[in-house]
């Protein structure tokens, strides 16, 4: 039987058709962040949030490799978009952001 006063508040904060961004207010008060790449879900605590919007002020300077592919770096997860994804993933960084 679930108890929903240990489940998580959610809130949807910007999404596409790959890509999902939201966030959830946990019992034990705390805010997580979750950006959801396709099949892979990166989970950030809210300085590694902040430290993750602060990368996005940036987005609009940063070239693909040689290769043609952008790369995020997370701790302990690299993702490589190509053109199409990495446009997705910049206008959803700008949803956040707003």
């Amino acid at each position: 039987m679930s108890n929903n006063q240990n489940d998580p508040l959610t809130e949807t904060l910007a999404e596409s058709e790959n890509f999902n961004i939201w966030k959830a207010e946990e019992p034990d008060g705390e805010t997580t962040y979750h950006f959801e790449l396709g099949r892979a879900t990166i989970h950030f605590f809210q300085e590694e949030w902040e430290e993750f919007l602060d990368f996005t002020d940036g987005i609009d300077q940063i070239s693909p490799d040689e290769n043609g592919f952008y790369t995020l770096e997370f701790d302990n997860v690299d993702v490589w978009l190509d053109k199409d994804d990495w446009a997705e993933f910049c206008k959803l960084a700008r949803q956040v952001r707003k």
